[in-house]
């Protein structure tokens, strides 16, 4: 059995000095609302998860780690749309 598996396509075949570099995504008319929704959706779960966690402790009650992940989720999504995007 013969592998036609070209060995420069493998993930770990990396030659020396060469680097990876993330792609930037480029913003245009016909996204652009998409890509403001996902905003308002993911600034709107940061809010939303924050005012949950400061209620709770000011009732004094538990605060569940689901509703910390999900804050902490989305802070990072926002974090990673805002880093790689270009207007």
């Amino acid at each position: 059995m013969t592998d036609n598996h070209n060995q420069s396509d493998d993930w770990g075949s990396a030659q020396a000095g060469q680097h990876f570099q993330p792609r930037t995504l480029h913003i245009t008319k016909e996204n652009k609302i998409i890509y403001r929704t996902v905003v308002w959706m993911l600034g709107a779960t940061v809010l939303l998860s924050m005012v949950g966690i400061i209620g709770l402790s000011l009732f004094a009650r538990e605060v569940p780690q689901a509703l910390i992940a999900l804050g902490s989720v989305a802070v990072g999504a926002l974090g990673s749309l805002f880093t790689h995007s270009r207007y």
